[in-house]
């Protein structure tokens, strides 16, 4: 029993000394960051970076385990969308990652949550212009606390995980490369629109809640076409009547095959023929502020009156097309 004491006293010491060291010689915070430099515009990286539907393209993890579980939830792209995943391959696990704040062309900001991880870890996509190239960083902090021994692996976590880093991110930029540069896939022109009647849901929506108002308004309108034997009769669309990048009043409409009427929350309308300048745009939803800018350089450039709100359709259904980079939107501002 001496004996089994003894041990027992020297395991507890040794516990004690490792504790002690990890708390005194290692810090809590651990940093991993890895860069590359990736041959196009920062518009063309941000849209691949900034939709975590993207991600299984070009992560490190993604071959380690192709039966792996991933799930989606929040906004199609942007801050609130989250990406989670279940693997019973040790080295890739179940976590989740969480878009918490983007600026556009510039950062992506994300919470990092993995089982047996330390506290409030993050991981950070950081963009820099280098001429016609991007440079793009990727980084993890994690705070391991008042745990000694995840002190003490954050040592080696350099080495362990900026290797995974260095993968993904040679991945990211044979994929990015291969890509067409954003501006390339922005056509603007004048067109002739036809007299064209939809049913509508008016409302107001943010950059967070925009794909939940659109999806549930374009539900309701589905349902309304039946109760009023009108047959769908094109893409789905949206009017703004709100210069924004963050806030609108809008409509979320849906042509149809001839006059609606209006029932509740569900109006007709219809938008009369006439000329518009029309930009068609390639990508993902948050970048389409540059065909709008696109649209408006054109119209200063041929002195052209807008007259009206301008409107988005929206030709390719997300649902059935997954690579953002083939979304196609069409925007529209009536001219005189």
């Amino acid at each position: 029993m001496k004996i089994v004491k003894k041990i027992l006293i020297v395991i507890a010491v040794l516990l004690l000394l490792i504790s002690a060291i990890g708390l005194i010689f290692f810090p809590a915070q651990i940093h991993v960051e890895r860069s590359v430099v990736i041959n196009k515009d920062v518009s063309t990286v941000y849209e691949q970076i900034s939709n975590l539907k993207n991600f299984q393209s070009w992560s490190p993890w993604y071959d380690m385990d192709t039966t792996a579980s991933y799930t989606y939830s929040g906004p199609e792209s942007g801050a609130g969308q989250a990406l989670h995943w279940d693997s019973k391959e040790k080295n890739v696990g179940k976590g989740s990652l969480t878009i918490a704040e983007v600026v556009e062309d510039s950062m992506v900001n994300m919470d990092l949550a993995m089982a047996g991880g330390g506290e409030g870890a993050k991981a950070i996509y950081t963009l820099t212009p280098e001429g016609d190239a991007t440079k793009m960083t990727w980084s993890m902090d994690m705070n391991a606390g008042m745990n000694p021994l995840m002190r003490i692996m954050g040592k080696f976590m350099d080495g362990m995980v900026g290797p995974d880093f260095e993968k993904g991110l040679n991945k990211l930029k044979a994929r990015v490369e291969s890509m067409p540069s954003l501006s390339s896939s922005i056509t603007v022109e004048e067109v002739e629109v036809d007299d064209t009647e939809y049913l509508f849901v008016h409302g107001k929506a943010n950059i967070n809640n925009i794909s939940q108002f659109l999806g549930a308004s374009y539900g309701k309108i589905g349902a309304a076409l039946g109760k009023q034997k009108l047959q769908m009769a094109g893409a789905p669309f949206a009017i703004y009547y709100s210069n924004s990048q963050t806030e609108w009043e809008m409509d979320a409409a849906i042509p149809v095959s001839g006059p609606g009427k209006d029932d509740g929350e569900i109006k007709a309308g219809k938008l009369k023929a006439g000329k518009a300048v029309m930009a068609r745009f390639f990508g993902s939803y948050e970048q389409t502020g540059m065909a709008h800018q696109a649209a408006d350089e054109f119209i200063k450039k041929n002195n052209k009156q807008v007259i009206g709100a301008p409107w988005e359709v929206y030709v390719t259904d997300p649902m059935v097309e997954k690579d953002t980079a083939k979304w196609e939107t069409d925007i529209f501002y009536p001219v005189q």
